[in-house]
């Protein structure tokens, strides 16, 4: 019985700080860090004062849980990038492409305000961010590398290419468009700009 009291106080915690992290996450990407406050965060969670101090100590502490929280997810994928890019004999090539740009472009749009927070703001109010994102970034270009390096090999792409180059490219074609497109995109028009981006990897720009 104890047991199970502990188990159901432990899941109203985790459900009220995620509802605290989900309000901030929305006031912070509509008004901005500087003109957000705790006020307004309490406001939109629908609690008082005292529950969110109960979880959180400052308005900074809980901007930094939610670019925590994102980097998280982002890491969790990285962690699966080599298994998305694999190429197996027999399978569509473009297709696996299109299978890992899409999984990347699905993460930031199921979490638009977030990643508009991460992308815009992160850097000036987080001393440990822009440590955190390049860790995360250097992680990124190792996976792409090794991925570059893999169809190479497989005479899928161009020997005379520079992996370590071309893995700058493609993260920061990525960043324009997460920067950029996704906020306008509807869930809809995702396979249309993995179709995009992939199109582009592959032939570039030239007629052939």
């Amino acid at each position: 019985m104890q047991n199970q009291q502990s188990e159901r106080a432990r899941r109203a915690r985790e459900k009220r700080r995620k509802q605290l992290l989900d309000a901030a996450t929305t006031v912070f990407a509509r008004k901005g860090y500087w003109a957000a406050s705790i006020s307004d965060i309490i406001q939109v969670a629908d609690v008082a004062r005292g529950s969110f101090y109960r979880y959180f100590q400052s308005k900074q502490e809980i901007f930094v849980a939610i670019v925590d929280q994102f980097r998280e997810q982002e890491r969790l994928l990285v962690e699966q990038l080599d298994e998305l890019t694999e190429f197996r004999e027999g399978e569509n090539f473009e297709k696996r492409v299109r299978v890992g740009i899409l999984s990347w472009l699905q993460l930031y749009h199921r979490n638009l305000p977030a990643a508009k927070i991460v992308l815009q703001e992160a850097n000036m109010i987080d001393p440990s961010a822009a440590r955190k994102r390049e860790d995360l970034r250097r992680a990124v270009r190792a996976a792409l590398v090794r991925m570059i390096l893999r169809r190479q090999e497989a005479g899928l792409y161009h020997r005379r290419i520079s992996p370590e180059l071309t893995a700058h490219f493609l993260l920061g074609m990525f960043d324009e468009i997460a920067a950029n497109c996704l906020n306008k995109a509807k869930r809809t028009d995702l396979p249309s700009l993995a179709e995009q981006f992939v199109d582009f990897e592959l032939n570039g720009l030239l007629l052939r």
